[in-house]
């Protein structure tokens, strides 16, 4: 206990004991030395996203016990902490260094929480990891072996630190940004730890989480639309939601993770050296390297892209290295002007002259964080007294709501998104004969469902709140609290349309008289709220987490509302193909049971 904490306090006591003082990768493929990186950055700025704000957790593994070494690996955790200290003004305190074997999954889970105490409301918490990486699923971004670690699964829990674990607790917080940065692959991944690829992805949706229960207790789930027997599963699920609506009074931050690839397109060494390449090229990119707009201000994006292209640069041949990046195209520095290494002094003299067009043919590997933000921000909720003929006893009274920063979806999620995740066995199947299917003249519980209804591109409906909670779950995320879904549909300027005041048109959503079933999501783009959220009205009503309560607006909770603790029926918002333009308006609510499932209902997920 009295050695973590000391090792938690680590920097506070000036410059760290046995780091080097030089960063010296050595020449690279053209002749020309690659750059010292110790040195103060030439003409860095203290703009709005430096300062002594920040803070940052730093991991160096060098002197692996049974995997090989990681040459360099502690040179770069020098390099990196005089970055933070002397170029971002960042206390000692603020900066927490663990190398070799002080690093161990508690100690890494302290520092970061540490950091995250530390870290200022305005500024960036930031996470570097210098080691060896491998992943076991392609979509997943695996995990960061630390020194004791022989990359196998009977070692994984004791020697290795879980990627997505890491960016669960970096990535909440009353900070607005992190950083995160896995460098690192597995020389022979595969003949080390099994089936297990070199490196870690940046996957395009987060991974589907295991249970590590069977198929049979993850696929039964209620009886009687009550949690029952093996349940627990949808219980875990319930209460994944409660966790998850308590976070986000905690602003989760915006996101820019960097890895260094996957499989044959990862990276590990600087082209002609064994010197790490991603946190190199990447800190030589926050110096101004990757200034390639000329602005002074280095992105996410930009970061990424002169990487990848001095990377290629000095690659002698095939396959190109893929470093890929993950989150917001969020800025990263300010003030800067350091002008780093050019493609001729990189290129080997054995190959051919090569352009920032032609290394760049293969796109760089950055793939945005698809769902919309909304800051923390008053609205109105609920439907006026006066002004609207159309509303109803259960949307009023009217008052104002402060919501924490949360994410949604901007799409409803699809029937090919939700059977795979029935294919990685974390949802259960769509029950057609459960479900309530509109023939046109009534609902009809196990009706033939219309062919339209099962395409991939359409919504997917026939599922219960249970099911549409329980892939939310799978993604990390929840189901939206009515709060969220109306602040999304009618916006803080109270809207009385998802799209505005506008009455509804048949370009606008899809509803009664613009045909039968459901159509793909997004088909109705003069629909979009200005934020970017599509088919809040129309095509398929939607699940929202609160139970349902007529009398729920009365109770007058102000900041983060999740609606009564207990009840019957669960809220649906939204109105679907069956519904007439009334019921699209955007404080319109009603309850289903959440055992049921109906033709016209789906979901879409938040966090």
């Amino acid at each position: 206990m009295r050695r973590a904490l000391g090792l938690l306090l680590f920097a506070a006591c000036g410059w760290p004991a046995g780091l080097p003082e030089t960063v010296a990768p050595g020449p690279a493929p053209g002749g020309a030395d690659y750059p010292e990186l110790l040195g103060a950055a030439a003409g860095q700025g203290q703009g709005p996203v430096e300062g002594d704000g920040d803070a940052a957790v730093i991991v160096a593994i060098e002197d692996y016990a049974r995997l090989r070494d990681r040459p360099g690996a502690g040179a770069m955790a020098a390099a990196w902490y005089h970055y933070f200290r002397e170029t971002r003004g960042m206390k000692p305190r603020r900066i927490v260094l663990l190398r070799d074997a002080e690093a161990s999954p508690r100690r890494i889970a302290r520092a970061i929480e540490a950091a995250r105490s530390r870290v200022h409301r305005r500024g960036t918490l930031w996470f570097v990891y210098i080691g060896h990486v491998s992943s076991g699923v392609p979509g997943a971004f695996g995990e960061m072996w630390l020194r004791d670690g022989d990359g196998t699964a009977a070692t994984a829990n004791a020697h290795s630190y879980s990627i997505a674990r890491a960016l669960a607790r970096i990535g909440y917080g009353t900070h607005p940004r992190t950083a995160a940065v896995f460098d690192g692959c597995l020389a022979n991944a595969g003949r080390v730890s099994g089936s297990r690829l070199s490196g870690s992805a940046t996957p395009s949706t987060p991974p589907f989480r295991a249970t590590g229960r069977s198929d049979e207790a993850a696929l039964a789930y209620t009886v009687g639309g009550r949690p029952a027997g093996p349940a627990m599963f949808v219980l875990e699920t319930l209460n994944r939601v409660h966790e998850d609506t308590s976070r986000s009074r905690r602003e989760p931050s915006d996101v820019a993770i960097f890895t260094a690839g996957l499989g044959p397109g990862c990276v590990e060494q600087l082209p002609g050296t064994d010197f790490p390449a991603l946190s190199y090229l990447l800190l030589g990119g926050l110096r101004g390297w990757a200034d390639r707009d000329h602005d002074g201000t280095v992105t996410a994006v930009e970061l990424l892209t002169q990487a990848t292209l001095l990377l290629r640069a000095g690659a002698p041949g095939p396959p190109a290295p893929r470093p890929s990046s993950y989150g917001a195209d969020i800025p990263l520095a300010r003030g800067v002007s350091e002008l780093g290494p050019t493609i001729a002094q990189l290129r080997p003299p054995t190959l051919a002259a090569a352009t920032e067009a032609g290394l760049l043919g293969e796109p760089v590997q950055w793939t945005d964080d698809p769902m919309i933000r909304f800051d923390r921000a008053w609205f109105r909720m609920g439907c006026p007294r006066r002004g609207d003929r159309d509303c109803e006893r259960d949307e009023r009274p009217s008052s104002a709501v402060q919501l924490s920063r949360f994410f949604l979806d901007p799409l409803e999620v699809t029937q090919a998104e939700y059977q795979q995740c029935v294919a990685a066995g974390m949802c259960t199947p769509i029950d057609p004969g459960g479900c309530f299917v509109w023939t046109g003249d009534s609902f009809e519980r196990g009706a033939a469902m219309p062919e339209p209804l099962t395409r991939s591109d359409h919504p997917a409906v026939c599922v219960s709140w249970f099911q549409a909670g329980q892939y939310c779950a799978a993604l990390g995320k929840h189901l939206p609290t009515e709060a969220e879904w109306e602040r999304a549909a009618a916006g803080t300027a109270r809207r009385r349309f998802p799209w505005g005041d506008a009455a509804p048109t048949c370009e606008r959503a899809h509803f009664d008289g613009c045909g039968e079933h459901t159509r793909p999501v997004g088909g109705r783009p003069n629909g979009v709220t200005q934020e970017g959220v599509h088919d809040l009205a129309g095509n398929a009503a939607e699940w929202v987490y609160d139970w349902y309560d007529r009398h729920a607006y009365a109770r007058r909770i102000r900041d983060d509302p999740a609606g009564p603790a207990q009840g019957r029926v669960r809220v649906v918002r939204g109105g679907s193909y069956y519904d007439n333009s009334s019921l699209l308006r955007a404080a319109y609510r009603y309850g289903l049971s959440p055992g049921s499932s109906f033709s016209t209902v789906g979901f879409r997920c938040a966090r």
